[in-house]
């Protein structure tokens, strides 16, 4: 899909890219610093299992407890992570088809195993937003979706993943993105067919944490999006997409939905709960572009300290090398305004890294091996000092999975070798300027 936008989207512009929209200045080089910490061989966290019979999750290896108190470690592959406060955390992978959840909350030091029974088969490991959601240490959602004879079914737990209970969902069909703003209120996307070079999705609703899902238009089709980029409003059935999918509710009212449509980044709002949804007009103006063959929209996210402010990453993609500028809203998405990173232009394993916000302002993204730190919405990046330790990982763990900060101080960094299939989670509590592997 994304090679069929970068062919699609060759016949987008001829010129050059608008300088203020995407500079080849590169930021300012960071200063080494000494390191003496001893490389890391691999990822093994401490499990402890949750002392309740219905959760039948297994590890993916065990050792002879140390303590006799159910505590072992483990080696074990990562795939994605989330944090939930500046000590707790979610992370997980899939090994034989079963999904191993781990939660910690003593900043990595011990891990729950808060897997799903295994009987219940992933043949694909979830990704955060598409197939699992949290909505902090104890409310939690996770989506299997359908693959040959196995059904779509929705997972939810409301005590820490010490048990889950399970339900169907409607029509058997797959859910590409959801998201709650309470235990009771949350949102699906389904997919609903399409073509190679597009998909389409309906939209659900549950107004009791997932134990059912309503459309709420009541349509049996699915939710039609009402859709409205000018004064007269249009109806469909369905909402299309070329993926890059993106759903965020800041409220049980509020909600945004981001996309890739006819190669340009689209957002559409609601007001009433997903009932109808109107085109923000003035979110993105392909004027300000004019030599990108194609672009990617990241997550649209809403800083937790303050629901009216929020932003989202847009990646203008040329050739082999993208880069990212950001956009920022301050009255609750109604309006946007785009901010140019000056920032260079990444190729290779991590050309779709896009930076992190933690709020408005402050900000951090990775280059090669450095990592830089904005306090002014991205218009300048500092470099923090560089460690050996993290540039010896990244050596060895070239692919930067997630970046991920929760404080101005504690941030999470998953990093991969998919040669082979192995990873490394590492965990900052200066603000970036170090990492240990959790």
């Amino acid at each position: 899909m994304k090679m069929w936008r970068k062919f699609a989207g060759a016949a987008l512009a001829c010129g050059l890219l608008l300088t203020t929209a995407c500079t080849n200045e590169p930021p300012p080089a960071a200063v080494p610093v000494q390191d003496d910490d001893p490389p890391e061989k691999g990822q093994t966290i401490t499990v402890i299992n949750p002392p309740v019979a219905e959760n039948q999750g297994i590890p993916a290896a065990q050792t002879p407890a140390e303590d006799g108190k159910n505590r072992y470690q483990i080696q074990t592959r990562l795939t994605d992570f989330q944090l939930l406060s500046a000590t707790t955390g979610l992370a997980w992978g899939c090994t034989r088809n079963e999904l191993r959840l781990y939660m910690t909350q003593d900043n990595g030091k011990t891990w729950t195993n808060i897997s799903p029974a295994a009987s219940l088969q992933f043949t694909e490991t979830p990704e955060y937003g598409k197939d699992i959601f949290f909505l902090d240490p104890n409310h939690g959602f996770i989506v299997r979706n359908a693959k040959g004879s196995e059904d779509t079914i929705m997972l939810r737990t409301t005590d820490g993943g010490a048990t889950w209970k399970v339900n169907s969902f409607p029509e058997n069909n797959a859910v590409s993105a959801m998201y709650f703003t309470d235990p009771a209120h949350g949102w699906m996307l389904s997919e609903t067919g399409g073509s190679i070079v597009e998909e389409r999705y309906s939209l659900y609703a549950t107004e009791n944490g997932g134990q059912s899902f309503e459309n709420p238009l009541g349509l049996d089709k699915g939710f039609g999006l009402s859709l409205s980029s000018d004064a007269t409003s249009t109806r469909s059935d369905e909402f299309i997409s070329e993926d890059n999918l993106s759903l965020t509710f800041t409220s049980v009212r509020h909600g945004f939905i981001g996309d890739i449509q006819q190669g340009y980044p689209k957002l559409y709002m609601t007001e009433d709960g997903g009932l109808t949804w109107e085109e923000n007009g003035q979110f993105f103006d392909g004027d300000k572009y004019t030599t990108c063959d194609s672009f990617t929209m990241g997550t649209i996210s809403f800083f937790s300290e303050n629901k009216q402010e929020g932003w989202v990453p847009i990646g203008c993609s040329r050739g082999d090398s993208t880069k990212y500028n950001g956009y920022f809203t301050e009255d609750a998405g109604h309006s946007w305004s785009l901010v140019p990173f000056k920032l260079s232009w990444q190729e290779g394993i991590n050309e779709f890294l896009a930076p992190t916000f933690l709020s408005s302002e402050e900000g951090w993204t990775i280059l090669d091996s450095t990592v830089y730190y904005t306090t002014d919405q991205g218009s300048h990046w500092e470099p923090l000092p560089e460690s050996r330790k993290l540039q010896k990982i990244l050596q060895d763990y070239p692919e930067i999975v997630k970046l991920q900060f929760f404080s101005s101080r504690v941030g999470w960094l998953l990093v991969a070798k998919e040669d082979q299939q192995r990873s490394l989670l590492l965990q900052t509590k200066d603000g970036g300027q170090s990492w240990q592997v959790l």
